[in-house]
């Protein structure tokens, strides 16, 4: 079985990529020998097979005998396999070899590419992709790749170019679809629209997809339409940053829509649940408060439907049946209580001011005249 070998010139190696400080390595060509040795001994040899490394006359030559099969496929795929486990480390060094054996390995430059961009190597992702595109010019999702490296540079008109070339070859190249509409999105969200539709379309479990879509019907006002995408943006990963996003968009909605019922002002029924919330919490003491507030708040992590007046919730800690509007107002008292400075998600600090008032009414009441 042919074994999977390259050669380069030592003066070629990135020498940032040991753990041991450059200048130390320069000044002694027995320890810079051994670190590059060890560095791609390990590289391969978790791998299984046996692997070989010689550095010999300022050139580094690497050998790896896999146990079976086709030793540059078993690479590759092992590259991309680190690549998602998010070890670019590792992976890196195996992609270039690869390169080294076959400058011309697409899926070596894509991969690449792709790494280097998401690291913020932004200079060397484009250089990368642009010699995949070179010889490969019909490869759509490297169009798309150098897109986004270019959107990364804030290079837009490029990242345009290469994002719309990208559909030329694949009009359905849902990453480019979505891509090319957070571009237009920030100065057109009406032009960004159908093609954000189009990407979600495309990629229905696709989270980033899905919130695009909701922010652009958001930006153009189609509030209703947006909900429900924000909904199952939560539900696809409800751990992930863009929930929270979703999360927070969600509240503003329903924040909106609680001030235009009350006409602006403040509502009474949400200074009543702040009042019988201080009320609670002043009798059932902090740790209580503390529970029943972190009950709502982990509860609330779905959306509480704070215009809906039906009594659909219930709680673990804290007896009866509460609407949505309830248990946020229960919420921002409690947080004002144990954590003030901490964003509750909705602002009722004109409803809780009223309640105050009135609870300081109830205990001192003023002497009729």
């Amino acid at each position: 079985m042919t074994p999977f070998s390259f050669q380069f010139s030592l003066a070629d190696f990135d020498l940032t990529r040991l753990p041991i400080d450059p200048d130390l390595l320069r000044g002694d060509a027995s320890m810079l020998a051994a670190a590059i040795q060890e560095f791609y001994r390990e590289s391969f040899e978790k791998l299984g097979g046996s692997a070989t490394v010689v550095v010999r006359d300022g050139v580094v030559s690497v050998a790896w005998q896999p146990g079976s099969g086709d030793a540059s496929a078993q690479l590759l795929q092992h590259a991309i396999g680190l690549l998602r486990q998010g070890n670019a480390s590792s992976a890196e060094p195996i992609l270039r070899a690869l390169l080294v054996q076959d400058a011309h390995n697409a899926d070596a430059l894509y991969n690449l590419g792709m790494m280097l961009s998401d690291q913020g190597r932004l200079t060397e992702a484009v250089e990368t992709l642009q010699e995949l595109l070179n010889f490969q010019p019909a490869h759509s999702d490297g169009w798309t790749a150098l897109g986004v490296a270019h959107a990364r540079s804030n290079a837009i008109p490029e990242a345009v170019k290469a994002l719309e070339r990208a559909i030329e070859i694949d009009p359905v190249n849902a990453h480019a679809l979505r891509n090319l509409a957070a571009i237009h999105g920030k100065e057109s969200p009406a032009l960004a629209l159908p093609l954000m539709q189009e990407a979600a379309r495309l990629l229905p479990d696709d989270q980033r997809s899905q919130y695009g879509l909701a922010q652009c019907l958001l930006q153009i006002g189609f509030i209703e339409e947006a909900d429900p995408l924000l909904v199952k943006t939560i539900s696809l990963d409800p751990l992930s940053e863009i929930a929270e996003l979703a999360r927070a968009e969600r509240s503003r909605i329903a924040e909106a829509n609680l001030r235009a019922n009350a006409g602006g002002g403040t509502r009474p029924d949400a200074v009543f649940f702040c009042l019988d919330a201080l009320q609670k919490f002043q009798a059932l003491g902090e740790e209580q408060t503390k529970t029943i507030t972190f009950e709502i708040a982990m509860l609330g992590r779905q959306g509480l439907d704070i215009n809906d007046p039906s009594k659909k919730y219930t709680l673990r800690s804290l007896p009866g049946d509460f609407t949505g509007l309830h248990l946020a107002s229960l919420l921002y008292t409690g947080m004002q209580k144990i954590a003030p400075n901490t964003d509750a998600g909705i602002d009722l600090s004109r409803e809780l001011a009223e309640a105050k008032t009135l609870l300081a009414d109830q205990v001192n009441p003023k002497e009729a005249e």
